[in-house]
């Protein structure tokens, strides 16, 4: 009879072990655990928490409305209570009427949170009221109010965590609670931040160099100036105002993380649709946005601006500035010259639409000033032979030529 090979037990032992869920992490009271519902049953909710049983939920720390909604499958955040042979008590926090002083010593040590009603306010903080017997204090600093005044939570029932327990005396923080859950809340929505995301956000306030938003959870990005709009100048959003914004940055070392976004790549490239709006050689219709000594910059689409130089303005005359023909504001009328969707320019030309004058031939110029009576010889009158023919088209153009000519 082969002996049985001990390696191999071995290793299928820790296999197996290595495959138990929570093998590796035991869970202790107070230990904040994220379950998947398996039973709705008449005495207790049961939960799977990745240990070899599940944790048992009492059915009285829900709403008969709550209730109705839970199904099989759905996730819960709650907390142990205890882990005994007798199975994984879990809870949603320390209910009033489950408080002693030996309860709150409990939930002082492991951090559960507990409930309790504020009563009233004194000149140092909140009484509140925790079961029957047993009162609670509340530190003004202590109270995370979040409303206009103290009295707003006068008959509220909240939840606390537990800082001490002296004798009889419980000292409670709400601020402590909240900052924790903020906590946990900021790091969850770090962790699933990444470059390129669209996200809501809340303006909250302006500074010289852009503004800053709010992206939930106490973390805050910052949208520059240069990622308002791609118009150029455009105004920030007002504080308050709820906008959608693209991230560009996340980075999270350290304690403080930086974020940056910007608004107007939340939406399409006005770019991306260039060749619908722009050929070399076409026209287009657009208002002068600001003026420079070398040209003319004139917006022709929402977010696309092209130059008209100086040279390009006009053929009359030589400028010095386009000011001198040109204002804000202006609208004007271009021909396209070139568009370099790469580099994001376009080139514009207002005196290529000015209308020109046909050139004049030597020879239809003389026989012209023949009909008008000069000799081309010697350049005084002189009377034809035989009747002059009519003009024709072409020489009644060439006679307005030479007439604003001689005008000029």
């Amino acid at each position: 009879m082969d002996e049985p090979n001990r390696e191999t037990d071995e290793d299928f032992a820790a296999l197996l072990e290595g495959h138990l869920p929570g093998a590796f992490r035991p869970l202790a009271p107070g230990d904040t655990v994220q379950g998947r519902i398996v039973e709705v049953s008449r005495s207790a909710i049961l939960v799977d928490v990745g240990q070899r049983s599940e944790g048992a939920l009492d059915l009285t720390e829900f709403r008969p409305e709550e209730l109705a909604a839970m199904q099989p499958g759905q996730t819960i955040e709650c907390r142990v209570l205890s882990v005994s042979a007798g199975g994984i008590r879990l809870t949603r926090g320390l209910k009033a009427r489950d408080l002693d002083l030996q309860a709150l010593r409990e939930a002082a040590r492991t951090g559960l949170p507990v409930e309790g009603r504020v009563e009233g306010t004194n000149a140092g903080g909140f009484t509140v009221t925790l079961s029957g017997s047993t009162r609670g204090f509340v530190p003004r600093s202590q109270m995370d109010l979040g409303l206009e005044g103290p009295q707003e939570v006068v008959g509220r029932t909240l939840r606390f965590k537990v800082l001490e327990v002296r004798g009889r005396d419980v000292v409670l923080s709400h601020r402590a609670l909240v900052q924790e859950e903020q906590a946990e809340q900021r790091q969850a929505l770090l962790s699933s931040l990444e470059p390129g995301q669209v996200r809501s956000a809340r303006v909250v306030r302006h500074e010289s160099f852009g503004a800053f938003l709010d992206l939930g959870s106490g973390l805050t990005a910052l949208l520059p100036l240069s990622e308002v709009s791609w118009t150029r100048g455009a105004t920030l959003p007002p504080v308050g105002a709820e906008v959608q914004v693209r991230l560009l940055k996340v980075e999270t070392q350290g304690d403080r993380p930086r974020i940056s976004a910007s608004l107007r790549q939340a939406g399409p490239d006005p770019w991306s649709t260039l060749g619908e709006v722009l050929v070399a050689g076409g026209t287009v219709t657009g208002t002068v946005t600001r003026l420079s000594t070398y040209g003319a910059f004139v917006s022709i689409a929402e977010g696309i601006e092209g130059l008209l130089h100086v040279s390009e303005i006009t053929s009359a005359r030589r400028l010095r500035s386009p000011s001198e023909v040109l204002q804000v504001g202006q609208s004007v009328t271009v021909q396209v010259l070139s568009v370099d969707p790469v580099a994001r320019k376009v080139s514009l030309s207002l005196k290529a639409l000015e209308p020109r004058e046909e050139a004049v031939a030597p020879e239809a110029e003389a026989r012209l000033r023949v009909e008008e009576g000069a000799s081309p010889d010697q350049g005084r009158r002189w009377s034809p032979a035989a009747p002059t023919p009519t003009p024709t088209a072409f020489e009644e153009a060439l006679r307005r030529a030479l007439g604003r000519k001689r005008t000029s």
